[in-house]
């Protein structure tokens, strides 16, 4: 309650417009999502495409162990459609290897935890790392896409995930690719987020 009365604290969340939903007794809520790491992600180019569908990322067991269950059947459809798949869980690699293999693949999936699938109000960084090395990301269908990502392929199911990847192989992703990396350079960098925190 001190807190509140004070002119020079602003208290900060990492949701997008939880001043609506949460917290109404806080004086003020300042928003500011995840971003790209552009300082730290450089690719090097490959002659062809690696994988078809990548992912990197981790279990991420929050307490509950949900997000295992959740990734376990997308990639199991996936799995379905006898892809070159480049699944890497857990595999404790390098900046330069998970730059490479994103940029180098034709498609990269994002896959969200239970709490951000029901909230849906952040999204995780593998959405902003996603966008900004690959440049195409079908992700599962979390409500702060509309507002960050609005491009972005949202998938209802594990199953309407590998539907939107079978279509999407089909069809020339370059130029998308390279307006959605100029779009994540232009907005969605942390340097960009130091700059709105800085005009507060």
């Amino acid at each position: 309650e001190l807190l509140n009365t004070m002119d020079n604290v602003k208290l900060w969340t990492f949701c997008q417009k939880i001043e609506d939903k949460y917290f109404h007794q806080w004086k003020r809520v300042n928003s500011i999502s995840l971003a790209y790491d552009s300082l730290n992600y450089k690719p090097n180019k490959k002659e062809r495409p690696v994988y078809d569908v990548c992912y990197v990322g981790g279990w991420a067991n929050n307490g509950f162990n949900e997000k295992k269950k959740i990734m376990l059947e997308h990639f199991a459809e996936i799995k379905k459609l006898d892809l070159k798949c480049g699944i890497f869980i857990n595999r404790n690699i390098s900046l330069q290897e998970e730059a490479d293999i994103l940029y180098n693949s034709k498609i990269a999936i994002n896959i969200h935890d239970a709490y951000q699938r029901a909230l849906g109000l952040d999204l995780n960084e593998r959405a902003f790392k996603g966008m900004g090395i690959n440049g195409f990301v079908i992700s599962d269908d979390i409500e702060a896409l509309k507002e960050i990502f609005p491009t972005v392929p949202r998938a209802r199911s594990a199953k309407n995930m590998a539907e939107i990847i079978e279509e999407s192989l089909n069809k020339d992703l370059s130029n998308i690719k390279q307006e959605n990396r100029q779009y994540v350079l232009s907005k969605h960098t942390y340097l960009n987020r130091v700059e709105e925190m800085l005009k507060l």
